[in-house]
């Protein structure tokens, strides 16, 4: 005989997370619910953007540890407990690569593994390294919200719907203001 009862872990919605976060703040068990339900969900979308599984281990850690740290703030007015989580993924993300991009002891190529290929020649190394110099000279010139734009577009791989909901932005001004960083930088690197 089966049974019509569907099991909680399925009807388990953005508002059954939002009281989770809330009764996590004190509540080990609440704690150990959302990591246990939340881990493979933020693991899966860092590593489909890092394709690094060391790099993912990284972000994830610190995502949950942001997450524990701010569990406090959480609004479940403001919008739902997943949003909120994957957010913390994305900035925790985008302060790797933004470090990474603005280390001065780190040269940029390091920072963002150009796919030369090894067999290039030496010259061709020196031309790509003095383009990705440029391109780095480039983006320091721009706006931290326009450098901020064209990294998380470009390198992040992320849509302007993704990008929108992580900066508090419309999808449209995104759209909007990510054609006038090009054009920008364009201008800078003297591609008008």
């Amino acid at each position: 005989m089966t049974s019509n009862i569907t099991p909680i872990s399925i009807v388990q919605d953005s508002a059954y997370w939002g009281r989770m976060a809330h009764a996590a703040i004190s509540d080990e068990n609440a704690f150990s619910a959302l990591y246990n339900h939340f881990f493979p969900r933020v693991y899966q979308h860092l590593m489909s953007k890092t394709k690094d599984s060391s790099l993912a281990d990284e972000i994830v850690s610190r995502t949950f540890f942001q997450m524990y740290r701010h569990l406090s703030d959480y609004d479940p007015e403001k919008g739902a407990f997943s949003t909120w989580l994957f957010r913390i993924a994305r900035n925790e993300l985008n302060m790797h690569y933004r470090s990474k991009a603005y280390t001065a002891n780190e040269p940029f190529d390091d920072a963002f593994e150009p796919s030369a290929p090894e067999e290039e020649t030496p010259e061709a190394q020196a031309l790509t390294e003095e383009r990705h110099e440029e391109l780095r000279q480039a983006l320091e010139k721009l706006s931290e919200r326009d450098r901020r734009l064209i990294m998380m577009t470009y390198w992040l791989d992320m849509k302007s719907e993704e990008i929108a909901q992580a900066l508090d932005m419309k999808p449209n001004t995104v759209r909007v203001t990510l054609k006038r960083a090009r054009d920008e930088l364009r201008k800078y690197l003297g591609k008008d």
